[in-house]
């Protein structure tokens, strides 16, 4: 599998593998990523953010899993947009996203990152929980705030 930044032959399959995999949950309402402007044209959307970066993973030419973080203030980045297509959940993908992801994070500067998930997606919330992420009891101020969302998690870098 190969993890690397988004580039812009990737939007589209992008966009469908978020939309796709909230669908799948009953998500695809406003207040959640699937409504967000930006979605059809991420590349364009990270590479204007400073501190801010998105991956995807690759396998055999088709995109699997996506996610990445951008600033919601100067020590403080947010996860956001992490999915993995559901034939490939369970192979350790989300896994390999958060740690290039921490990585990252960490080297431009972050010293927590903050995500904002659902109920609906519990095992998400396991794989965060397993990554050391705390739940809050609201949401960090945060201009992107997904106002569908019930879970709010923090963890250090």
């Amino acid at each position: 599998m190969l993890l690397r930044s988004i580039e812009l032959k990737d939007n589209a399959e992008v966009a469908t593998l978020i939309r796709t995999s909230l669908e799948e949950f009953g998500l695809d309402k406003p207040g959640t990523a699937y409504c967000d402007p930006q979605l059809d044209n991420l590349s364009a959307y990270y590479a204007h953010l400073d501190r801010a970066a998105y991956f995807v993973a690759e396998e055999s030419g088709e995109i699997v899993g996506s996610g990445g973080f951008a600033p919601i203030s100067e020590n403080i980045a947010e996860l956001q947009k992490l999915y993995v297509s559901s034939n490939q959940r369970g192979k350790g993908i989300s896994s390999q996203l958060l740690k290039i992801i921490f990585a990252e994070a960490k080297k431009e500067g972050y010293q927590k990152l903050y995500l904002e998930t659902a109920n609906e997606l519990s095992s998400a919330v396991a794989v965060y929980e397993h990554f050391g992420f705390e739940r809050l009891e609201k949401p960090l101020p945060n201009e992107a705030g997904h106002t569908a969302m019930d879970i709010w998690m923090l963890k250090s870098l």
